[in-house]
């Protein structure tokens, strides 16, 4: 009999995030999976998935100068007794943010639920933080013994609740990514880039940002690399920061490509693969350059991203935002083919962060590949 499972992720049409659901659903082919969002695009985005469904739900809508949060009254009237499990699967999906209370009774909401009607639930390829203050980790210190399974992907996060025996860690799950063959790369140069005008922390770096990716563009431009912006999640503004580097008035002659994911996964891909260099700010940007072996100079604008740098053994050769006005860029062209991963089993160790759902689901597409010999409590 199909198990039929509950999806919880981050439905933004993020390419990362997607990055995940598709790797999710391939896996296990023979699971029935509804996804818990609002967002009526992704009937669209896994359409060719037969058994993908939406279950759809809704947080705030505006009742008079109010929001009103449906979350928790629309979700009752969903029968959850009939999944089999919870997966909650994404990267960033523990931080604390302004709505950080709000996303912290809808998990406690959902995990109550579950665990009523006896059902599992698992955590998969997440990290913690970032987080201010220690009542933000003392809450999750208090819920994470309910769950079933938590996989971490670093060993940062891991560290903080490794005394919990229900807490694991894995390299990234995009390091799975069935790679079906290598790409044909052409003399060309692609740049992740996000919009920080308006992000905490940030904003104070965003000229000194946006300048030193159009003198990037100026050089390989002059090296004779075609140029290729990458918008991984338009929502967040990923599109509006490439259309604004590409309507730079010295570009006028230059022939820029701009790449938004818009849900296609595949065309996404094979566009980015087709480079030979990644600048990449996007944490998956990264990812992906490591495992379609580009050159790649990580522009480093979170923790997450250091701290899978420094698990890799990848922290040499990178630039954080705030130092980005320093940044040397004869020093991105000399050292950016250093970073590439010489530990050829970190893509095996990757495999584990599906170790626990594996074993509950008991079938699974693993293309061979033998996974017992690797520990998952420290990469």
């Amino acid at each position: 009999m199909k198990k039929k499972i509950l999806v919880w992720a981050y439905f933004t049409k993020n390419a990362g995030d997607d990055l995940f659901l598709k790797i999710l659903f391939d896996r296990y082919p023979n699971v029935e999976w509804d996804l818990l969002t609002a967002n009526r695009n992704y009937k669209n985005v896994f359409r060719d998935y037969k058994n993908v469904n939406i279950l759809y739900t809704y947080r705030d809508i505006n009742f008079g100068k109010r929001k009103l949060n449906l979350f928790f009254k629309i979700n009752d009237f969903f029968n959850f007794k009939n999944y089999d499990a919870l997966v909650n699967i994404g990267g960033s999906i523990f931080k604390q943010n302004k709505a950080w209370k709000i996303r912290l009774n809808e998990r406690e909401y959902l995990l109550k639920t579950f665990k009523k009607f006896n059902k599992k639930v698992f955590v998969i390829g997440a990290n913690f933080g970032p987080f201010e203050d220690g009542i933000f980790m003392e809450k999750y210190q208090e819920i994470f013994p309910d769950y079933d399974d938590i996989c971490f992907r670093d060993t940062f996060s891991y560290n903080i609740f490794k005394h919990l025996d229900n807490i694991r860690v894995a390299p990234d799950v995009v390091f799975t990514l069935d790679i079906k063959q290598p790409a044909i790369k052409e003399k060309s140069v692609g740049l992740s880039l996000i919009d920080i005008e308006n992000r905490d922390g940030l904003k104070e770096y965003y000229h000194d940002y946006n300048q030193k990716m159009i003198e990037l563009i100026e050089l390989y431009s002059k090296l004779k690399y075609k140029i290729k912006l990458f918008s991984f999640c338009e929502y967040e503004g990923d599109l509006k920061i490439c259309q604004k580097i590409a309507n730079t008035e010295s570009f006028k002659k230059l022939d820029i490509e701009v790449i938004s994911y818009c849900g296609n996964l595949d065309l996404f891909l094979e566009k980015f693969k087709s480079c030979e260099i990644i600048i990449g700010t996007r944490f998956h940007s990264i990812i992906l350059a490591l495992s379609f072996k580009q050159s790649v100079f990580p522009i480093v604008y979170s923790d997450k991203t250091f701290n899978v740098l420094k698990d890799l053994k990848l922290d040499n050769y990178f630039s954080f935002i705030c130092d980005i006005e320093k940044l040397d860029l004869q020093s991105v062209i000399k050292n950016i083919k250093h970073n590439c991963i010489k530990n050829k089993e970190v893509f095996l160790q990757a495999e584990m962060q599906f170790e626990k759902l594996d074993l509950f689901i008991g079938e699974f597409n693993h293309n061979d590949k033998s996974l017992g010999k690797y520990e998952t409590k420290v990469m």
